[in-house]
C-alpha cells in the first residue's frame, strides 16, 4: 500500500488480508484447497466500517491471486473512473461546441482532426468518446440520416487502377458573383474518380456558362493520372455531347457507357463522393473566408490531396492514393501534343471584309487572304490568346486577339492600395489545407513520375530476363522477340526463379532446343511460386 491510496481502500485491502491470511499460512495442497476455502467463507468477519459482513470462497480464491501477484496493493479495489469530461479545459469544451455549431455537418473525425492538425490538441491525447460526451451534453451531436436507397444493386468494382473512371456533376456553395455585385452565384463541381481505387483524379468548380468545364477537367486528369480504359457517365447532356465523343474516340478510349434513365444509383461510387465532398467539403466553406472559384478550387485541391485522397477508404481497407498507386505499372499516358489536339475545339466563323471574327467575346484578324471566307477555328478553352484558323481542311494561320493600336499617350490607371483581408477564422479549416498544401507539395511525386519509375523498374526486369536467356541458349536458337511476349503476357518474372529453372532444362534436354521449350517451364515455375 502507498500513502497516497485512499484510507478507506487501505482499510479495505486490510481486512480482506486478514480474511486470506490464514490460508496463506497454512499454504494447503491440492485436493485440500476448496475446504479450507469453505471453511473461511462460512465464518462472520467484520468490515472497516464495523459491520459484520460474509464472502464467499470465490471471493477469497480471487483475493489469494490477486495478493500473490501484487501484494498488500492489489487487495485494494481500482479507483472507479471520474463521470464527466476531464481532458479538455473549458476553453476547449467551447472550442469543439462551436466547431460543431458553425458547420453542423463536421464529423467527430474531423472535429478531432481540425483540433490535433492546427496544433490546439496533442495528437493522441483526446477521444472520439470524449468528444461525443461534449457534443451530447449540449444536444448538437446528432447529424440528419441520410437517405438510402431500398433497390437492391449489383456490387461492383473495375480490376485495376484507370479500368474505369467515373464523372458526375455537383451543386456547389454559393459565391459573389464578379459580373454583377452584389449577387451571388451558385459554383457547380465537375469531378473524375477512379472506380477501382476511388481516388479523385481532378475536379473544378465553375459558373454555369462559362467555358467547357467538363473537358477542362477530363484534360487536367488524364494529363496527371494517364489514360482510362473506360469511362461510365451521367446522363446529361454535357455527357452525351458531340465532342466528348471525339475526344473518347481520338484518345482511344473503349466507349462511354451511361447510367439508366431514372437510375443513378448504378453510379454508386461516384455518388457516395458526392455525398462526401458535400458535408466534408461544401459545409466548411462557410466557415472559411473563400470568395472567389479560384480560391474554392485551390482549396478543392488541397482537400483533395490532403484529406479525401489520403483517408482510409471504409470499403477498400486503404487511402484512394496507396491503391492507386499499387497498379500505376499498368497506366498508360497520353502524348502531350495528342491530347491538345484531341481537346481541342471547333467552331464555325465566318471574317467580315477586315478579316475579324470573334470568338467568346474575343476578336481575331486574320489576313486579307481569308476576309469573308467561312472559316474552321479550332482553340484550346484555356488558351484564347492563340487560336489555329482552317480552311478548307487546311491550316492556313495561327492568330492572337485583335488589339488597336492607339497614337496617344495609354491612360495610367491609378493604383489604389487595397484594403487589408480580414484575418481568418481559427476554425477556417480549408484555409489551413490550402496553406499546408503549398508549404509540403514540392515533396510529393506526380503520378507520371511514379509511372515512369514503375516503367523503368519493370524494363529492367524484363531486360534481365532476355539476358540471362539469351546468354545461357544456343545463339542459333534465341528469339529475343518471343521473349519478350511472354514477358508481356506473364510478367513480370523474377531473375532468382528464372535462372535455376531454365539451368534444370537445359541439363534435361540441351542448349539448342526451341526457344518455347524453355518459356514453358519458366511460365510454370512462375505459376507455381506465385
Amino acid at each position: 500500500m502507498t500513502s497516497s491510496d485512499p484510507p478507506d481502500a487501505r482499510s479495505k485491502a486490510l481486512v480482506r488480508y486478514q480474511i486470506l491470511s490464514a490460508y496463506l499460512a497454512l499454504d494447503p495442497q491440492r485436493g485440500q484447497r476448496r475446504v479450507l476455502l469453505e471453511q473461511l467463507a462460512r465464518k462472520t468477519w467484520t468490515g472497516a466500517d464495523g459491520e459484520p459482513f460474509h464472502v464467499s470462497a470465490e471471493t477469497i480464491r480471487a483475493w489469494v491471486r490477486r495478493y500473490r501477484r501484487g501484494g498488500l496493493t492489489a487487495l485494494a479495489d481500482k479507483a472507479k473512473p471520474r463521470r464527466g469530461v476531464r481532458v479538455l479545459t473549458p476553453a476547449l469544451v467551447k472550442l469543439v461546441c462551436d466547431l460543431k455549431r458553425e458547420v453542423p455537418e463536421r464529423s467527430l473525425d474531423r472535429i478531432l482532426r481540425i483540433l490535433e492538425d492546427t496544433g490546439l490538441v496533442t495528437p493522441g491525447v483526446v477521444r472520439r468518446s470524449t468528444l461525443h460526451r461534449v457534443l451530447a451534453r449540449e444536444g448538437i451531436s446528432g447529424r440528419d440520416a441520410s437517405p438510402s436507397e431500398r433497390q437492391d444493386l449489383d456490387r461492383f468494382e473495375a480490376d485495376a487502377p484507370n479500368d474505369m473512371w467515373q464523372s458526375d456533376m455537383l451543386a456547389g456553395p454559393w459565391l459573389p458573383d464578379p459580373e454583377r455585385p452584389g449577387k451571388m452565384r451558385r459554383a457547380w463541381l465537375y469531378a473524375f474518380l477512379d472506380d477501382h481505387s476511388r481516388l479523385c483524379l481532378h475536379g473544378r468548380f465553375s459558373f454555369k456558362g462559362d467555358l467547357p468545364a467538363l473537358e477542362l477537367v477530363f484534360r487536367r486528369a488524364m494529363q496527371k493520372y494517364g489514360k482510362p480504359t473506360r469511362v461510365y457517365y451521367d446522363n446529361g447532356a454535357t455527357y452525351r455531347s458531340h465532342h466528348m465523343r471525339q475526344i473518347v474516340g481520338e484518345i482511344g478510349i473503349q466507349g462511354i457507357t451511361f447510367t439508366k434513365t431514372y437510375r443513378p444509383m448504378g453510379h454508386g461510387k461516384i455518388e457516395a463522393f458526392n455525398r462526401y465532398t458535400t458535408s466534408a467539403f461544401i459545409a466548411e466553406v462557410k466557415a472559411s473566408t473563400i470568395k472567389t472559384l479560384d480560391a474554392l478550387n485551390e482549396a478543392f485541391v488541397a482537400w483533395c490531396d490532403l484529406e479525401y485522397n489520403a483517408r482510409v477508404h471504409g470499403e477498400t481497407g486503404v487511402s484512394p492514393r496507396d491503391r492507386w498507386r499499387a497498379g500505376v505499372a499498368r497506366v498508360q499516358y497520353v502524348d502531350d501534343d495528342k491530347l491538345r489536339r484531341a481537346f481541342l475545339w471547333k467552331d464555325s466563323r465566318k471574317a467580315d471584309k477586315a478579316g475579324l471574327f470573334s470568338l467568346h467575346g474575343t476578336q481575331y484578324q486574320v489576313g486579307p487572304a481569308l476576309a469573308k471566307r467561312s472559316l474552321d477555328v479550332r482553340y484550346d478553352p484555356e488558351r484564347l490568346d492563340l487560336v489555329e484558323v482552317w480552311n478548307d481542311g487546311v491550316l492556313a494561320e495561327r492568330v492572337k486577339p485583335f488589339e488597336v493600336h492607339t497614337h496617344r499617350r495609354p491612360h495610367v490607371t491609378p493604383v489604389i492600395a487595397a484594403e487589408p483581408t480580414t484575418a481568418p477564422t481559427r476554425t477556417d479549416w480549408l484555409g489551413h489545407l490550402t496553406r499546408k498544401r503549398r508549404r509540403d507539395l514540392p515533396a510529393e511525386p506526380t503520378p507520371l513520375q511514379l509511372a515512369e519509375t514503375a516503367r523503368a523498374t519493370r524494363a529492367a526486369q524484363d531486360q534481365a530476363i532476355v539476358n540471362l536467356i539469351a546468354g545461357k541458349l544456343d545463339p542459333a536458337v534465341r528469339n529475343d522477340a518471343a521473349v519478350r511476349d511472354v514477358l508481356d503476357r506473364h510478367g513480370p518474372f523474377d531473375v532468382d526463379i528464372v535462372a535455376p529453372t531454365l539451368d534444370a532444362v537445359i541439363a534435361r534436354e540441351g542448349r539448342d532446343q526451341h526457344v518455347e521449350r524453355y518459356l514453358a517451364p519458366i511460365v510454370a515455375a512462375r505459376g507455381c511460386g506465385a
